[in-house]
């Protein structure tokens, strides 16, 4: 693997490239700023689902959650009364 001098590490921030040591220099607080900006234009970016989209993907997951929950009931019930059998 071919060696990669410090200098020619960077990282590409947005529409800039800054510099590792250049970013080692900035403090906490501007680089907290920085990504809190960052956050806020990736929000901006974000298509959130219709309520008819999200009332049908809920259906859906609630009617699988009870569909689930209610055939392991009746496998537990099964297993249960085989392992009653088998003991008594």
């Amino acid at each position: 693997m071919p060696k990669v001098s410090r200098a020619k590490k960077r990282k590409v921030s947005g529409e800039r490239v800054t510099y590792l040591k250049d970013i080692k220099r900035q403090g906490l607080v501007s680089n907290s700023l920085q990504f809190l900006k960052e956050v806020k234009v990736e929000f901006k970016k974000i298509t959130w689902p219709s309520r008819k989209q999200t009332m049908a993907t809920t259906a859906a997951v609630l009617s699988f959650t009870l569909f689930i929950a209610f055939y392991l009931g009746l496998v537990d019930l099964i297993l249960s009364k085989i392992v009653q059998w088998l003991v008594y």
